[in-house]
């Protein structure tokens, strides 16, 4: 008969996690390799880095329209309705557009941003705009959301008359069908010359 207490319960063996090395985790190392690949790639392919400035421009000009979109349509599906400035609401659609640095303008974000508990009594923030910053646009609440190019605003087109289509800006005639749009005046400022406008219907 053994000397050890047999009323003692044996001993577990040693967990194969114990004796593990640390070091970095094989995730780790993965993300590591991809990020080197990819380095490697883009200095040695320059035609495929494709972020120039103004591509980079264009892409954050992009996301802040597409953003725009977003936020009246989770307030149209909040309310029922699109946001307006006028009680009753309109019943046809804003041809000439909001421009996000005019009163107007100004007024339907204020309405997205929930500082306006009139035509937003539920105080929901919809919409969260870049900060504005000198040479780079962006939101503030004296001059309303500039453009990434720092000198005008967007335009934001509404379906205020139900009909699920807006009158095609620039060319005139025709229909997009969606409930809101917006575009941009793009690197030249001008918001009459449709070949570098940025837009949300392409």
């Amino acid at each position: 008969m053994s000397d050890q207490d047999s009323s003692l319960p044996p001993q577990a063996p040693l967990s194969p996690a114990s004796s593990k090395k640390e070091g970095l985790s094989a995730g780790c190392i993965v993300v590591l390799v991809l990020g080197v690949i990819g380095f490697v790639f883009l200095f040695l392919f320059p035609p495929y880095r494709g972020y120039t400035p103004g591509t980079a421009r264009r892409l954050q000009t992009k996301a802040q329209m597409q953003g725009l979109v977003l936020a009246v349509k989770a307030y149209q599906s909040e309310y029922n309705r699109l946001p307006t400035l006028k009680d009753p609401p309109p019943t046809k659609d804003n041809t000439g557009g909001y421009d996000t640095t005019s009163e107007q303008g100004r007024g339907l974000i204020d309405i997205l941003l929930a500082t306006d508990v009139s035509q937003n009594p539920r105080q929901i923030p919809f919409y969260e705009p870049p900060a504005g910053k000198k040479g780079r646009g962006g939101y503030t609440t004296t001059g309303g959301l500039v453009d990434i190019w720092d000198s005008e605003g967007y335009i934001i087109l509404l379906d205020y008359n139900g009909d699920g289509q807006i009158t095609n800006p620039e060319h005139p005639g025709t229909n997009i069908e969606a409930s809101v749009i917006v575009y941009s005046a793009g690197p030249d400022h001008d918001f009459s010359t449709w070949n570098d406008n940025l837009k949300t219907w392409d």
